[in-house]
């Protein structure tokens, strides 16, 4: 009866890239609450028999939910801390689904333009998981019970309609002092009240440290997949493995050339790799070089004659020529390479997309920009300051300018470097070898 939310919501979380345990369990009815004194002639109640129940983990170990047993899980992993599970039933539930997710506030899968409140967040979930499948939910706030350690629960219910067809809907969201979690399941009547009685979300203590050649791919990419709201590679993945359908594939092909042609000039599968080997060789950072060599920059004294020398330049020019400046003198030949590497993984991940490319190919290129970044930066701070050099000299503006675009990139890094288990936990001096 409903399209599987998993799926739907993993579609438009790509479509939008385009363009201490603490607990909160779901309030239901106790058994047998009644205090008054039983008639003599009155029969003891037997308590309610509960539907078989089963633990789900997520893949990054940072929540698990407490479902009907025997559900199929997938799972999405964004970045190291950021995932979604989806929970589908066979066919003695026919129909019922059930989608979690859990991330920092700061990198929320979907790119939310705003996010203030628990209220929008429940509100984007269910964008998520529902925009585009025909099923609509009129959903009311009920009561919430909050368990120790989170800030606020919120629960939703309400009416689902998918044509002529009608089910329930319910769900459950927790914010904590930095992550948002949600647990939504939509199904037939039955099987979603049956749910609600076993129903848990729970918030794991600690998770595991991104680890591996995959989780320091993609730590290259995770400031970008942060302000898009997801890794391209990964989600058009999951969806492959997922087995979502040829004709929802192949709008993400069309959107993903799409997007190479507009923004990179990339037109088959020819030029996606000769992108990806100018950015590793010359890319941007041989432009800022240049540019900066134009101004006699690496001939000056200090900053302070470099500024001298561009008095009467335009803001833009002074920026750009600044930034390249700041990054040589940091990094030397490597100046602002990390702002090219970074996106060698984003490209190859629109390429696989589009068509142009397998999987394999595109995590063999990025590979290749990983071990060039090791061999140029001694750590996840140098390469994400280059990086934002890089994105300075871009953009002609100055780090500093807390109403700048590249102050507000400079922020998304240092949330991304708050996270315990985040995309720059991975050892940035592991070997680097393909599992793939």
């Amino acid at each position: 009866m409903w399209r599987s939310v998993k799926k739907q919501a993993a579609f438009l979380m790509f479509l939008s890239v385009l363009g201490l345990a603490a607990a909160c369990s779901s309030p239901r009815e106790e058994a047998g609450t009644d205090t008054a004194e039983p008639a003599e002639t009155a029969e003891i109640e037997e308590p309610e028999e509960l539907p078989a129940s089963a633990e789900y983990t997520s893949v990054d170990g940072m929540y698990k939910v407490t479902l009907l047993e025997g559900l199929e899980q997938t799972d999405l992993q964004f970045q190291s801390n950021s995932s979604m599970m989806g929970l589908d039933a066979g066919a003695d539930r026919q129909g019922f689904s059930a989608i979690s997710l859990g991330s920092p506030k700061t990198s929320v899968p979907g790119n939310p333009a705003k996010m203030e409140s628990l209220e929008d967040y429940a509100d984007h979930v269910s964008a998520l998981a529902l925009d585009g499948t025909g099923v609509s939910v009129d959903w009311t706030d009920t009561e919430a019970e909050t368990q120790e350690g989170a800030e606020r629960c919120l629960a939703r219910e309400g009416t689902a309609r998918s044509g002529g067809s009608t089910g329930l809907a319910y769900g459950y969201y927790i914010e904590t002092g930095d992550s948002y979690y949600a647990l939504m399941v939509v199904g037939n009547d039955d099987d979603v009240e049956d749910a609600r009685k076993v129903m848990k979300l729970e918030i794991l203590e600690g998770g595991a440290a991104a680890a591996g050649s995959k989780a320091f791919v993609s730590g290259m990419t995770a400031v970008l997949d942060t302000v898009n709201g997801a890794s391209v590679m990964d989600t058009v993945k999951a969806l492959e493995d997922t087995g979502e359908a040829e004709s929802d594939l192949a709008v993400l092909s069309t959107q993903a050339a799409r997007s190479l042609s507009d923004s990179w000039g990339v037109e088959d599968a020819a030029g996606l790799l000769e992108m990806a080997d100018w950015l590793m060789n010359e890319g941007h950072n041989k432009d800022a070089m240049d540019y900066l060599n134009e101004f006699g920059g690496t001939e000056a004294a200090d900053r302070t004659e470099l500024e001298a020398k561009l008095e009467g330049e335009d803001d833009e020019t002074r920026w750009s020529v600044l930034a390249a400046y700041d990054a040589w003198s940091a990094y030397g030949d490597a100046a602002i390479s990390a702002w090219d590497l970074s996106r060698v993984g984003t490209i190859m991940g629109f390429g696989y997309a589009a068509g142009y490319c397998t999987y394999e190919e595109a995590m063999d290129k990025s590979l290749e920009a990983a071990k060039k970044a090791q061999e140029s930066f001694s750590s996840w701070d140098d390469f994400n300051q280059s990086y934002l050099y890089g994105y300075a000299y871009w953009m002609g503006e100055d780090l500093e300018d807390p109403e700048s675009s590249a102050a507000e990139r400079a922020g998304v890094v240092e949330n991304l470097k708050s996270q315990a288990n985040g995309p720059f936990s991975a050892d940035w001096n592991m070997e680097l070898n393909k599992e793939w």
